[in-house]
């Protein structure tokens, strides 16, 4: 095809407009919910933390979402009918309850396969934990619901339906406070089910995992009643989370947060149970992990997740490691009946194993990777695009890769290890690439290079911090923040209760402020209990968030803490003032956004959902904080903002990441509107804008980073009206398009194609993010479809019109359309009377660099906007080898479309000739081309339009002039071409 076209459904306003995906897929993501078929050993499904559920048909070859245009992607929970395949349950909301657990929305139901979806209920269930279709009547459903996690709560415990979800019961409740962590069926008792109750909440600054009002629970009427299991050697008082398997024959496993021991075993149906002995592999960090699964077809088989994966062949005696090269932190299982079949979910991604052994593998398609922080360099036109990964390292890519395909797993390379945040290159070498993580402690700071591969450790304070944060000199967030200042010799800026900066990129820091947070050493204890402690770092409360420098004042400097504090500098950190808007304390300002057209405009986006509240907080000031004002309006109420972002060329456009995607602004935050268009609801950890591309690059904790190319149209909305507009033109770069591996006639990789917006769409095993269409992005707004189609020309500064765009390469929806031209002229005739791969090309020569005007006609008006093309910055070649070059084409093509003509039109006269006029006609013919059968005919000798072809092939590997030998076979063939055209006017 001509012209990449970006299709998309007609979403009203944005028409046309669609992010792209570009993973990384190759760095996994945590998986949270399993689940396959004992009919079809080949269906698999996979829900992520903040994913939604992708669905694999071939074995888990290859992955495909089903659940994207839903209002929720956190996935708790996965079942699908002992009966029917296409009957799928989900629930919402991940049970493993670490700092970054998104809330989900309900369960949810499909009758299809995952094709459509039904919202049943539940919808305040925060955390969905498990799933059990009765195997007697699959209308007969209970869920096992966690609940919220940051607050109290009445929707939690058990839930059962009996007419498919329409109306459920509670049928245990064990308190405001504790929830389902874990369910299962008997198999061979399908009326008889367990449930791990577990008492759980987190704060900012604490979880508590565990309380009196936990424990196990039994109900022997499919979930209608319960009753408390106690006695027979369970453990008894304070219990935490809890995890079940059940086998046939009365084989029950319990992992048991407690102080009396972790793994229980009842061998008579949960009336008596004995302890297991210790493992190493079993019992580690218990909220996080406390998940056991057991072999259907052999009851003394079981694994066992955490940090490893490990196996018992002996009912839990003993535990050995298993598939050790498939990540860690691992949450989730889902074994076949017959045992051969295992899928596990991990903060890597999916592992599949199909042998007794557990030998794993892994599919590298699912984007399921959580990015925190987005950091974009200043190339053009495709930049560098670096990211830090939950607990999955820090990673740097490209915006786009000039090869034809997309952007591919080997397109991303680790800049940094441990748990990543904040990646950042380095302002004055792109080499360097800075990132903060939690690799053993919080607020690790590393500089990597990419020359030597090395990423050395310049933290500002190196002191193990696993015990109370109280302790410590300097306290670090686990998301610790890092900035540069602007200026000739910038410093990098680190945050942790204080402000450090460095002038020697980190190897000696200086305080440039006080503590800057509330400083309440109350909220600085160490965090877990009553039963076990959980020191991560991850609770570490009361530190800076965000460091935003002012681009326009220099030494201004805006900080965003953790317990609710907007603190501003304007002389480098001389002397700070509390500028904190008036809220309701110990929220987090997660993002300070600094102004970019006035140095005392600030954003603050102020997040609260960690303290059960998860209204959106969003405040302007134009007057460095002395008055703040809300901006929240219309957002969600149900959706706490982390990220707001002032548009880089109109400042009444703003944008806010939200719990469930991205929205936007054009009134200055007046009022807002949903621009989440083809991505799905994944909480939006940051935003950014490349401003020379004027790409909004998206981090959405769940899937991955996503790109919206060229924010024109969204900056000049509010100018549209009922006449069609065209919108100004970012300049197009000529780039050669050269795939670094395997790509065929379609364009892309062996495997298949791919969507621009979402990667795959069709089943590959790789994943393969979407390039921008090539070449110049056409976008023009239309109020309502025109009657006939539209038409654009391209038109040089000569006034030539060098491409015509026509009939289907020419959106016609109302809202914004959106083409792209892919810098080639128009192409000759084509020969009509051959097989369509020999019917010659289908564009010119390309276009060279330089001025053009594109002119949109549609409903009797033309509108006009001009463009530059630009030489790939890259190329050293010279202006005049360009030339020469299109030169050369253009010859090369007008007479191959010469060609074609006499083709064509002696086609039409062998209609009707005969004898010796046919004769003639055929002889001539055999001049012009030997008229190949087959794609490859190498039959007979070429005549001239193959010649033609052949010169124009060799071209074709790169942007080069035309060498001596070229022009000299094309002066020839010229000679020849000029020949045969006086001759065929004799015919």
């Amino acid at each position: 095809m001509i012209l990449a076209t970006l299709i998309f459904a007609a979403s009203g306003t944005f028409g046309d407009l669609g992010y792209r995906s570009i993973g990384p897929a190759i760095s996994g993501g945590r998986t949270t919910a399993v689940a396959g078929s004992n009919r079809d050993p080949l269906l698999y499904y996979a829900g992520g933390a903040g994913g939604g559920v992708f669905k694999s048909i071939d074995g888990g070859a290859s992955w495909n979402p089903v659940f994207d245009r839903e209002r929720v992607a956190s996935i708790g929970a996965i079942a699908l009918s002992p009966r029917d395949d296409r009957d799928l349950w989900v629930g919402t909301g991940e049970s493993n309850p670490r700092n970054d657990v998104e809330s989900g929305a309900g369960i949810w139901h499909s009758t299809d396969g995952g094709k459509s979806w039904a919202f049943l209920g539940l919808g305040d269930a925060g955390q969905i934990s498990s799933i059990s279709i009765d195997p007697r009547n699959p209308r007969t459903v209970v869920a096992g619901v966690l609940g919220q996690v940051f607050r109290d709560g009445t929707t939690r415990g058990a839930y059962v339906t009996h007419d498919g979800g329409a109306h459920w019961t509670r049928a245990l409740y064990a308190g405001p406070s504790s929830g389902v962590s874990d369910m299962v069926r008997v198999p061979d008792k399908p009326a008889t089910l367990f449930a791990g109750v577990w008492q759980f909440r987190r704060q900012p600054w604490m979880l508590t995992s565990g309380g009196g009002s936990g424990g196990l629970f039994r109900s022997d009427d499919g979930g209608s009643t319960w009753r408390k299991v106690t006695g027979g050697g369970f453990p008894t008082g304070t219990t935490g989370r809890i995890g079940l398997a059940a086998a046939t024959g009365g084989r029950l496993y319990a992992i048991v947060q407690s102080k009396l021991g972790e793994l229980w075993r009842s061998d008579d149906g949960g009336t008596s149970w004995k302890k297991m002995p210790r493992s190493e592999f079993v019992g580690a960090r218990p909220f996080y992990f406390s998940r056991i699964f057991v072999d259907p077809s052999d009851r003394d088989r079981l694994v066992s997740v955490g940090l490893a994966l490990s196996m018992s062949s002996n009912g839990g005696r003993t535990f050995s490691a298993v598939s050790t090269n498939g990540g860690w932190d691992y949450h989730t299982a889902w074994w076949s009946a017959d045992g051969r079949r295992v899928i596990v979910g991990s903060d890597e991604g999916i592992v599949l194993n199909g042998n007794a052994q557990l030998d794993a593998w892994q599919p590298y398609d699912v984007p399921f990777s959580q990015p925190y922080h987005v950091g974009l360099g200043s190339s053009q036109p495709s930049y560098r695009v670096c990211i830090g990964l939950q607990d999955n390292n820090s990673w740097c890519s490209w915006s786009a890769v000039p090869n034809g395909i997309g952007v591919l797993n080997r397109d991303w390379s680790i800049v940094g290890p441990g748990d990543g945040m904040w990646a950042l290159v380095d302002p004055l070498d792109e080499h360097l690439i800075w990132t903060t993580s939690t690799n053993s402690d919080t607020g690790q700071l590393y500089l990597f290079d990419e020359r030597t591969q090395q990423a050395a450790d310049v933290s500002p304070y190196v002191r193990s911090n696993a015990e109370a944060p109280k302790v410590l000199q300097y306290r670090f967030n686990w998301d610790s923040p890092i900035a540069f200042t602007t200026g000739a010799q910038p410093q990098v800026l680190a945050g942790g209760n204080v402000v450090f900066a460095s002038s020697d990129r980190g190897q000696h820091w200086t305080l440039i402020s006080p503590d800057l947070t509330r400083n309440e050493r109350t909220h600085q204890e160490a965090s877990g209990g009553p039963i076990d402690l959980d020191v991560s770092g991850a609770e570490t409360s009361d530190t800076i968030l965000d460091i935003e420098v002012s681009p326009l004042a220099p030494g201004t400097f805006w900080v965003g803490t953790d317990d609710g504090l907007v603190q501003l500098t304007r002389d480098g950190g001389t002397s700070w003032h509390d500028v904190t808007p008036k809220v309701a304390p110990w929220g987090r300002f997660s993002t300070v956004e600094t102004g970019h057209y006035a140095p005392g405009t600030a954003y603050a986006a102020y997040d609260r959902h960690m303290l059960g509240d998860q209204r959106p907080y969003l405040f302007l000031t134009d007057d460095y904080g002395a008055t703040w004002r809300s901006i929240a309006a219309n957002l969600p109420v149900d959706s706490s903002v982390r990220t707001i972002r002032e548009d880089r060329r109109n400042p009444k456009v703003l944008y806010a990441g939200t719990e469930r995607g991205v929205w936007v602004s054009l009134d200055r935050g007046a009022s807002w509107r949903s621009m989440r268009l083809n991505m799905p609801a994944t909480a939006i950890y940051d935003l950014q804008i490349q401003p020379a591309m004027n790409d909004l690059v998206v981090a959405s904790h769940g899937r991955g980073v996503w790109i919206l190319d060229d924010l024109r149209a969204v900056e000049e909305l509010a100018e549209t009206g009922g006449a069609p507009k065209l919108f100004a033109i970012r300049d197009a770069y000529r780039t050669f398009q050269s795939a670094p591996v395997n790509a065929f006639s379609a364009g892309g990789t062996a495997e298949a194609t791919t969507s621009i917006f979402s990667g795959a769409t069709l089943p590959l095993n790789e994943f393969v993010g979407g390039n921008p269409p090539y070449g110049a992005l056409l976008t023009y707004w239309l109020d309502r479809p025109a009657p006939k189609a539209p038409s654009i020309d391209v038109v040089d500064s000569g006034g030539r019109v060098v491409r015509h765009l026509r009939g289907d390469d020419v959106r016609n929806i109302a809202g914004i359309n959106r083409v792209a031209w892919d810098l080639s002229e128009d192409g000759p005739v084509q020969w009509r009377g051959t097989f369509k791969s020999n019917r010659g090309p289908a564009e010119g020569a390309e276009a060279l660099p330089g001025s053009y005007t594109v002119r949109l006609q549609v409903a009797g008006r033309t509108v006009e906007q001009p463009l530059v093309v630009r030489a790939d910055p890259r190329d050293s070649a010279l202006p005049s080898q360009y030339v020469a070059r299109h030169d050369f084409l253009v010859q090369t093509y007008a007479e191959i479309g010469g060609v074609d003509t006499m083709l064509n039109a002696i086609d039409d006269r062998l209609k009707h000739a005969s004898g010796a006029a046919s004769r003639a006609l055929r002889a001539f013919q055999r001049k012009l081309t030997y008229n190949p059968r087959n794609v490859e005919d190498l039959s007979a000798p070429q005549g001239l339009r193959e010649r033609l072809l052949d010169i124009v092939a060799r071209l074709s590997s790169s942007y080069q002039a035309p060498t001596a030998a070229m022009q000299a076979e094309g002066a020839d063939l010229k000679s020849l071409y000029d020949a045969l055209s006086a001759e065929y006017a004799k015919l």
